[in-house]
């Protein structure tokens, strides 16, 4: 999945690579980086694996994320949660 991708926010079109980061945070989180040709990051997207936080949230991401996007790595499935657009995106949509 990982790759060469053209992102869009705010009628703005950005040429990207897709790099993945598995559990570089804490224990079961996924996040995808979209980094623009001079290295810099246009969109972060943090995926939860299935049952990240039950203790807390006494449910499976699954159930808590019905709609949301799933992605599956190494057999475990991971619900998207939130979307970040970095602030170098936000001063350049101005």
């Amino acid at each position: 999945m990982t790759g060469r991708f053209t992102v869009e926010i705010g009628g703005r079109s950005y040429d990207t690579i897709q790099v993945m980061d598995i559990s570089a945070y804490n224990a079961g989180v996924a996040s995808e980086q979209y980094l623009d040709r001079n290295g810099r990051t246009v969109l972060w997207r943090r995926f939860n694996k299935n049952d990240w936080g039950f203790d807390s949230y006494k449910k499976l991401w699954t159930e808590l994320l019905p709609e949301n996007e799933r992605i599956t790595v190494d057999g475990e499935t991971y619900v998207h949660w939130y979307d970040c657009i970095t602030d170098y995106i936000c001063r350049d949509e101005k």
